[in-house]
């Protein structure tokens, strides 16, 4: 166990190098995506694994994770050496001179309509897809929290309506957009409306992923809009309530525990460390167990697919299994299956492996490389697409986007991540085509 204690510091000192030496070189951005994937990486990858070996705990739901933890490790560390290869590789440049500028125009009273419709849309998919399964009952199920009732109702209904649901972030962001720049109060309460619409499509499930976008997103492109990063202070007090926040939503999304909610709430005043828990043993960072299970099977019983693992899944995943009864399984579910059969069985139980998994299985240590790396070089373009139109509010939102999925990215597999991406950023760009195509209502509307 102490291999697996040194390949995490190993992977500490991969992270903390290039923040250091932007700290030191005075030019330290906490919404660079270094910054980011060094606090979402060290979480997966050193603060869980030492809290694993402090614990002596290598039971993993029931299976026995300790002969490959360490290489579990060891992958996390290949992973953030090409995220920072591939961020400071010339690459980023290359890829960005061929990305077009983004469109000079202000938003317009017209995109503001436009991004309500379709936030309302969003979230009318996801009734039908409710009343798809349960009829009006389920509604009531999906507001009453997670529960084996739950699972039944969404099991039942097509997956793509969940999908679609998802552009209601998008649209409130958009909408947030222009009640910035237009600063008018109906303005800025109808975009308020539709931001609480998407917050009661996530806050009764407890869609903490969702509601990073959603928040996190906006706290990002409101700095970002005024030119400005958040101080340290006011960084600090950022993270203490996205962690409380995020405590409070993991009790809160089960419908067993509403009834005890109040007695969490003052156990937490209490014993205020309970938030860090979800850091050290809960599905937040459960990344590398998760990964150790898989490794016990892969590449042994389940051998590499020299990308037919992820092109299989990408090309199969979008048809809906009411079209293909006999469709593939995705090959997340096909590794827990093959681990952890029982759990699967009984509870619905689905671990986050990172993209290590997909990218290891079909390639091994090279495809992990490899895969990691391409991250870094997406990430680098995302920031110099900003720093090229920093004053752009079609930049400012891109990025606000584009930063919090890269917490998407490091936990999710990558073909979950290419219809994210499809979810987040295609209805930007088709909203920010109707500002550009409205330029009429521009003479004389007042703007930041």
């Amino acid at each position: 166990m102490s291999t697996v204690v040194l390949l995490s510091i190993g992977v500490l000192i991969a992270l903390v190098l290039p923040v250091a030496r932007r700290i030191a070189q005075g030019r330290f951005d906490p919404f660079e995506p270094t910054a980011i994937f060094a606090l979402a990486w060290g979480v997966m990858f050193v603060v869980r694994p030492i809290a694993i070996v402090i614990r002596d705990d290598t039971a993993f739901y029931g299976v026995d994770i300790e002969p490959t933890l360490d290489e579990a490790v060891l992958l996390g560390l290949v992973g953030a050496v090409a995220f920072v290869i591939g961020y400071h590789a010339p690459f980023g440049a290359r890829i960005l001179s061929r990305i077009p500028r983004p469109p000079e125009t202000e938003p317009t009273r017209r995109l503001l309509v436009a991004s309500v419709v379709v936030g309302v849309l969003a979230v009318s998919t996801f009734v039908v897809y409710l009343l798809w399964a349960g009829g009006t009952s389920a509604i009531d199920i999906f507001f009453g929290g997670r529960s084996p009732e739950l699972n039944d109702v969404l099991r039942d209904s097509p997956l793509w309506l969940w999908s679609v649901s998802l552009a209601v972030v998008p649209a409130a962001l958009v909408a947030l957009a222009v009640a910035v720049r237009i600063r008018r109060w109906g303005i800025a309460l109808s975009a308020a409306a539709l931001f609480g619409l998407a917050l009661v499509r996530f806050v009764p499930t407890g869609s903490r992923l969702y509601l990073l976008m959603l928040v996190g997103g906006a706290i990002t492109f409101v700095y970002l809009a005024r030119q400005r990063r958040p101080g340290v202070v006011a960084l600090v007090l950022l993270l203490a309530v996205a962690l409380a926040g995020s405590y409070a939503l993991l009790l809160f999304r089960y419908a067993e525990n509403r009834e005890s909610l109040s007695s969490a709430v003052e156990a937490l005043v209490s014993t205020p460390s309970e938030i860090f828990g979800p850091l050290v043993d809960e599905p937040d960072s459960e990344m590398a167990p998760a990964l150790a299970g898989a490794l016990l099977v892969i590449p042994s019983d389940l051998p590499h697919g020299y990308g037919a693992v992820i092109l299989g899944d990408l090309a199969t995943r979008p048809i809906p299994r009411q079209l293909w009864s006999g469709k593939p399984q995705p090959h997340i579910i096909r590794v827990t299956e093959e681990v952890w059969p029982v759990a699967r069985e009984t509870g619905d139980f689905q671990p986050n492996f990172t993209p290590l998994l997909g990218f290891y299985w079909d390639f091994g240590v090279i495809g992990a490389f490899l895969g990691l790396a391409l991250y870094g070089i997406l990430g680098r373009v995302s920031y110099e697409y900003l720093r090229r139109s920093p004053a752009n509010w079609v930049a400012q939102l891109l990025y606000a986007l584009a930063l919090w999925t890269l917490v998407v990215a490091v936990r999710a597999d990558p073909v979950f991540l290419v219809f994210h991406c499809l979810i987040m950023f295609g209805p930007v760009i088709l909203l920010a085509r109707v500002g550009r195509d409205d330029e009429s209502t521009m003479a004389g509307t007042p703007t930041r």
